[in-house]
């Protein structure tokens, strides 16, 4: 009978991964720039909370009113491995050539529970329930380097190396927002989003600072670090997860805002802009913090032998642990429960749109998200056809400093009151799995009712007195 990996045993591997480089990234997506390129989507105000929709009602089905999956890298698969007729080979001359400095991979979930909204005169008032899962982590080359080649390489001996500016924030919560659309004349909206987040799982770290010396002679390790991973997961307590565990998870609890305005220049141009997310969680329960006891103090370290991992060709799951707790001691870690905050990963967008006819219209946006320790801009530009009153095709392009190549294109149509939305913001992506690193997929099911918006601004013709000067 295999032996079962214990919780506090992960969580140690997980410290003496992220130590020695050997880290799996997962990480969060931008903010979804296409729907500004879908006006009839009352959904639009995710991005922009001063968007008015269209209608006098809207309510979401639950749970498939607005569903998205996203994910943004610094490199693609085939930056990694190297495929030799039917096999892949690592190599890591090739994988370091084809990193950055600083490799960031974003992965983002969202799925809204319930969402609804209705016109007030000029104002407009919205509720939304939504679960969301944002992850982020940031992994340099030199820590990365240092997991492949080990401390014994030339490039390591006799050196003292810096293997900070790594970072890892996962973060589960689920979102309550009341939010308000007001339409202050017909060339002006202001929006505001108010969220209370209820934090169901996090891990996060605050510092993940080492140097590492590697003696010439014996190869032991004099190192230094300053490290504070912390985890507020269900299950921490040493009890067994229960689904209702995730559910009734109350007691970590933030708050955040969005902020946004339009401005209409004339009947050809508006502008706009919006804040997304500014806000904090504080994690109060299932804590378990590992922390450096004495970040001034030196420790040696002589090493390991991985075989030692291994017995019969399997696992020896003693052995790990024996392993792991060790290093956990040698590097001076300490296990604690303490309180915390995380930051949630906040957006700017600012976009301009130009109308060349009634049907034609056509958009850009500069975006940047900010992660913990990266800033991710991107610029979008889009091509919406408005058919009808009911149908919009839209057309997008997206680059960042990482990704200079993606195409989308997205459809949002009303059949009666129902109203369905798909968006592929990288639509060869599923067709080039293996050289994509940039992928959004966001789709969504509605009921609106009352196609009746914000009033229109009128722009009157100078009469031929007016006209001359």
């Amino acid at each position: 009978m295999k032996a079962k990996i214990t919780r506090n045993t992960i969580i140690k591997l997980i410290v003496i991964i992220l130590f020695l480089g050997i880290a799996t990234p997962v990480v969060l997506a931008q903010a979804d720039r296409s729907m500004y390129f879908l006006p009839i989507l009352p959904n639009a105000r995710i991005v922009n909370p001063a968007i008015y929709p269209q209608y006098n009602f809207y309510i979401g089905v639950p749970f498939l009113s607005s569903v998205k999956t996203g994910i943004e890298n610094t490199f693609i698969y085939e930056d990694i491995f190297q495929k030799r007729g039917d096999s892949l080979y690592l190599d890591r001359e090739y994988l370091l050539s084809n990193l950055e400095d600083k490799n960031t991979v974003n992965l983002n979930f969202s799925e809204e529970i319930l969402t609804f909204g209705f016109k007030a005169r000029k104002n407009y008032f919205h509720f939304r329930i939504a679960d969301i899962i944002n992850s982020n982590v940031t992994i340099t080359k030199d820590l990365l380097r240092f997991g492949l080649y080990g401390n014994g390489s030339d490039y390591y001996m006799g050196k003292t190396i810096n293997l900070s500016g790594n970072a890892v924030n996962l973060t589960y919560y689920r979102e309550f927002s009341l939010g308000f659309t007001r339409q202050i004349n017909p060339k002006i909206n202001a929006g505001i989003n108010l969220k209370y987040l209820q934090g169901i799982a996090n891990a996060y770290t605050k510092n993940l600072d080492v140097t590492i010396e590697t003696d010439p002679n014996d190869f032991t390790i004099t190192a230094k670090s300053n490290i504070v991973l912390h985890s507020s997961l269900p299950g921490n307590d040493g009890n067994d997860i229960k689904p209702l565990d995730v559910f009734t998870n109350t007691g970590n609890s933030g708050f955040a805002i969005d902020l946004g305005g339009s401005y209409v220049i004339d009947e050809k141009f508006t502008a706009s802009a919006s804040l997304l997310n500014l806000g904090s969680i504080n994690w109060k329960e299932n804590l378990k913090t590992y922390k450096t006891e004495n970040p001034s103090e030196s420790f040696v370290f002589d090493g390991f032998d991985l075989n030692d991992f291994i017995s019969d060709k399997e696992i020896n799951q003693e052995k790990i642990t024996s392993i792991l707790d060790s290093i956990k001691d040698e590097l001076g870690i300490i296990e604690v429960k303490e309180s915390y905050r995380s930051k949630t990963p906040s957006t700017m967008i600012l976009n301009l749109d130009y109308n060349l006819t009634q049907k034609d219209q056509f958009g850009f946006i500069f975006g940047s998200q900010f992660l913990e320790k990266e800033v991710w801009p991107t610029v979008s530009l889009g091509y919406t056809r408005k058919f009808n009153r009911n149908l919009n095709l839209m057309l997008s392009y997206s680059a960042s400093p990482q990704n200079y190549f993606n195409l989308g294109v997205g459809v949002a149509a009303n059949l009666g009151p129902l109203q369905f939305y798909l968006i592929n913001e990288n639509f060869t992506a599923p067709f080039m799995l293996s050289k994509a690193s940039f992928y959004v997929l966001r789709f969504g099911v509605s009921l609106v009712f009352g196609k009746n918006g914000p009033t229109q601004i009128k722009v009157d013709e100078p009469t031929p007195e007016q006209a001359v000067p």
